[in-house]
């Protein structure tokens, strides 16, 4: 699934592309402008200067292609481990609570057992004086 950051690296990495290309294109157009030559010569120095225009906008893009796996396969991993943490305390935050409702629970039946006891005695002593 592609976020908008990988369509903005893509786009980064084309435009860093186009101008390697047009860099080179201007070289070679410079190079043919102050060097005079015979025509074959010209094409045989235009054609290097568009392969190694070429290879570097390739090289460049490998580069940027590495770099940006890198990062994704490090923000997964960083991701990850969020996600594995972040369940951990919330399972960890679950047993708390319910420790904390079984302690309640248990101070409640506490409560009701000394309410019993006080209803029995009060009515005991009711029926005695009778």
């Amino acid at each position: 699934m592609a976020t908008d950051d990988d369509q903005e690296d893509s786009s980064s990495l084309k435009n860093v592309g186009a101008a390697l290309l047009v860099g080179g294109a201007v070289g070679a157009l410079m190079a043919l402008l102050f060097v005079p030559k015979s025509g074959r010569e010209t094409r045989e120095e235009l054609r290097k200067a568009y392969d190694r225009s070429r290879s570097r906008v390739k090289e460049a893009q490998d580069e940027a292609a590495d770099r940006i796996g890198h990062l994704i396969d490090e923000i997964q991993q960083q991701t990850d481990e969020l996600l594995a943490g972040g369940k951990a305390l919330a399972e960890e935050r679950r047993k708390d609570l319910q420790e904390a409702i079984a302690i309640a629970k248990r101070a409640l039946d506490e409560e009701r057992a000394l309410l019993r006891r006080l209803r029995e005695r009060r009515e005991a002593g009711e029926s005695t004086s009778d």
